[in-house]
């Protein structure tokens, strides 16, 4: 069951509120669930645009004992295009939950930051990069990767992909023999690479 409201301004400005009421079934449990969602946009530029939503209620922790949590999660985006050939997104997104069942213990709480920038040099040659950190796992990547196209079915990619963590949270063997895979730098709290790529792609149609 689901109440909403929504609402259109002027310029382009747009908010919605929600609530939902449902059943899931996750491993042979039934779980009712009860959330509240707000979201809001401004678009009044061609040049901008900004927005955000927030989410709080109940949600289901999938693991082999599931239960029912409670937890927010929100964002907010930022999108710029200064001239027509460039544009730049930035995203921000947080989710969190707790255990209502010890006192509101916290499973876990994340951040993802992540920025998405394209720019068009010709009709047939673009470029896009895209920047990303993950606050839970502590990871930066960082992807770069131009295309050219010739035709609608034929285009030829060529890219670089990094990948970066914190060196106290990089899994390595089992060295002491536990039976658990040991932290290769457990002391260590700077970023540190775990992958280095160089790729090519083409991509081309056949039609018959």
């Amino acid at each position: 069951m689901q109440a909403s409201l929504n609402s259109t301004l002027a310029n382009n400005i747009s908010a919605n509120v929600s609530v939902n009421r449902d059943m899931e079934r996750y491993l042979g449990v039934n779980f009712d669930k009860l959330s509240y969602r707000a979201f809001g946009r401004i678009s009044s530029s061609s040049r901008f645009s900004i927005g955000g939503f927030f989410q709080y209620g109940d949600e289901v922790r999938y693991q082999e004992n599931p239960f029912l949590g409670r937890g927010g999660s929100g964002g907010m985006f930022l999108t710029v295009r200064p001239v027509p050939r460039f544009q730049s997104q930035i995203n921000v997104n947080s989710s969190r939950l707790m255990d209502p069942r010890n006192n509101d213990e916290l499973i876990f709480d994340v951040t993802i930051v992540r920025a998405l920038s394209t720019y068009q040099f010709t009709d047939r040659l673009t470029y896009r990069n895209i920047v990303e950190f993950n606050t839970l796992q502590r990871t930066t990547g960082l992807n770069m990767l131009f295309s050219y196209r010739v035709n609608a079915g034929t285009v030829f990619y060529i890219g670089y992909d990094d990948r970066y963590q914190q060196g106290s949270l990089i899994l390595g063997d089992d060295l002491d023999g536990d039976g658990v895979q040991d932290y290769l730098f457990p002391s260590v709290t700077t970023m540190q690479r775990t992958n280095r790529a160089f790729f090519t792609k083409f991509q081309y149609l056949f039609r018959y």
